[in-house]
């Protein structure tokens, strides 16, 4: 829905068109009416506007000055003069700005609704997707980098709608080669200077990520991006192409990377160097012994997270290579391979703690996506449903973090005795409730059945409560302004937000709703009580008892005068 204002010093013209306009169906108009360019502004500032249909000649504020506080606030908006002014210096100012049309009060209102109608059809084009993506294309260099950091991470936190694809890296710019493999290193400031705000934390991240940029590219090529812990993560591949080498198998593959990674030891050390002794800061780096395929890149990146952590004696900045912790050490350095020969259990349900579906249930659940809160769910479940033991550590993780997401939704919408009597909810963190895993997993399960459930009831009832709300507002209110403005400031609603609302609820625009409570109030005044039509016609909200009259005959067929003669009570 689109929101005309039509502005003019005089009255009758302003309301001659607002219900010429508010009666054109076809156009998807919301329309507003100002009697001069202050209250003009006042529209302009308590909501957006599409379309200004205003005169030029009018006192205080006129339509040229109007026309730059409207193009102040509303860049997009379309205005339309309609005067009777035809100098060459009002037409000549106007006609500078491209969102601007021009017409003269002399012309017939075909020609103005003609214009409207073209500028609406101009707003329509404008907004299709195509035009959107297209503008979208000539702005991305801006947010280039925001799109492949974006990107990366999702690779890393194991997110499964995002994949290594060759296309993609071009599109991004990302010099990278999904046909290769890819060395990685994580990398964290230890220590930042005391006292550090924010802006100058951010400053100091900004430097050590240019000082790594400019040792790096001599090399090789690379990504850098930054994890939501603020710790580095470098994707890595050789600067020469592996073709070039001639001969490509396993074993050339193995000794170029071999070559990269000896490389990054070094280079890395001096990285450590430059940053301690330029801007004093110290950094710590982790990095895989060997290059890995795209899809093993999240759990070599939460391996290598973990290893940060790892430290022998009482150095604090480290240069750790992935293979450096011995067997034994495996399971407090966090090691996957050592994870992998000892417990292949363990490590398909670490693997699923790393994965990106633990924050993707609570996105869904909040945004009211059923299935695919489920699919992600499930996902999540699956593979403790088979684990033997209830002891199980990783098993207890995966179950209690999801308890412990759904226990805070419950607690923050007051959900607890409706789950207590439906379900209970002491049940979700004992699991010695449970007799096996698979038993706990269904009743995870069921509780966000329940939980959707109600989900969808708060919503019906606090959609019902608004509706009932403005209806009763509009009945009490016929002789005030019932824009779709300010009815949604009654409920602290966006108007279009509040349109949508009402017509999904009830079936009809709301708009409806005021015209059919106008009219029955009307007949009510006209048959019951000894009031003139014009005083009828401002108790249901209409300035002129014309406006009133063409609204009444254009829904009964008949004029409010012979109404009132036909119904009204005799004393």
């Amino acid at each position: 829905m689109y929101r005309l204002l039509i502005v003019d010093n005089e009255e009758i013209i302003v309301n001659h068109l607002y219900e010429i306009f508010r009666g054109i169906d076809h156009l998807d108009l919301d329309v507003y009416k100002a009697y001069g360019g202050e209250e003009a502004i006042e529209w302009l500032n308590r909501t957006r506007i599409d379309i200004v249909l205003t005169d030029i000649d009018m006192p205080h504020i006129d339509g040229l000055q109007l026309m730059e506080e409207i193009f102040r606030s509303w860049p997009q908006c379309r205005v339309i003069f309609l005067t009777g002014h035809s100098e060459f210096r009002y037409v000549y100012k106007a006609i500078q700005y491209q969102d601007v049309s021009y017409i003269l009060k002399t012309e017939d209102i075909d020609k103005v609704i003609q214009v409207v109608e073209e500028t609406v059809s101009k707003i329509r084009q404008e907004i299709k997707t195509e035009d959107l993506i297209r503008e979208a294309k000539e702005q991305i260099n801006i947010a280039l980098n925001l799109f492949q950091e974006d990107y990366l991470l999702g690779m890393l936190k194991g997110n499964r709608g995002i994949l290594a694809n060759q296309a993609q890296f071009e599109e991004m710019s990302i010099p990278l080669n999904v046909q290769w493999p890819v060395a990685l290193v994580v990398g964290k400031i230890d220590k930042f200077s005391d006292s550090t705000g924010y802006m100058q934390k951010m400053q100091q991240i900004y430097a050590v990520r240019q000082i790594m940029q400019r040792y790096l590219a001599t090399r090789v090529n690379f990504m850098i991006v930054l994890d939501d812990s603020h710790r580095f993560v470098i994707f890595i591949q050789p600067k020469e192409s592996l073709s070039a080498t001639g001969t490509v198998n396993e074993e050339t593959i193995q000794q170029t990377f071999n070559k990269t990674v000896s490389f990054l030891k070094g280079i890395l050390e001096v990285i450590q160097s430059a940053c301690q002794e330029t801007i004093g800061i110290p950094i710590s780096f982790t990095i895989g012994s060997q290059a890995d395929g795209w899809e093993s890149v999240s759990d070599k990146y939460h391996s290598l997270h973990h290893l940060l952590n790892y430290r022998i004696g009482l150095e604090n900045t480290v240069l750790l290579i992935d293979d450096v912790v011995s067997h034994d050490e495996s399971d407090e350095a966090g090691n996957v391979q050592g994870l992998k020969e000892e417990d292949p259990e363990g490590e398909r349900l670490a693997r699923v703690l790393k994965s990106n579906d633990l924050s993707l249930i609570e996105q869904y659940l909040e945004a009211g996506q059923r299935s695919k809160y489920f699919e992600a769910l499930e996902l999540l479940l699956a593979p403790i449903k088979d684990v033997r033991t209830k002891n199980n550590a990783f098993a207890q993780e995966i179950y209690y973090t999801v308890s412990l997401y759904l226990m805070s939704y419950i607690n923050r919408w007051a959900l607890n005795e409706k789950i207590e009597a439906q379900l209970g909810q002491n049940r979700l963190m004992r699991i010695d409730f449970f007799d096996n895993w698979s038993e706990a997993s269904l009743f995870l399960t069921e509780l966000s059945s329940a939980l959707f459930d109600m989900q969808k009831v708060e919503q019906k009832k606090r959609a019902d409560h608004i509706i009932d709300f403005l209806q009763e507002y509009i009945r009490n209110h016929l002789d005030e302004d019932l824009s779709l403005v300010r009815l949604a400031e009654q409920v602290y609603l966006n108007p279009s937000y509040l349109s949508r609302i009402y017509k999904q609820e009830t079936g009809n625009n709301l708009t409806e709703f005021i015209d059919s409570t106008r009219l029955m109030q009307a007949k009510r005044l006209l048959k019951n009580e000894n009031l003139r039509i014009g005083e009828v016609a401002r108790r249901v909200g209409y300035e002129t008892a014309s406006s009133f009259t063409r609204f009444f005959k254009k829904a009964t067929g008949c004029s409010p005068q012979e109404y009132k003669e036909k119904h009204m009570i005799q004393p």
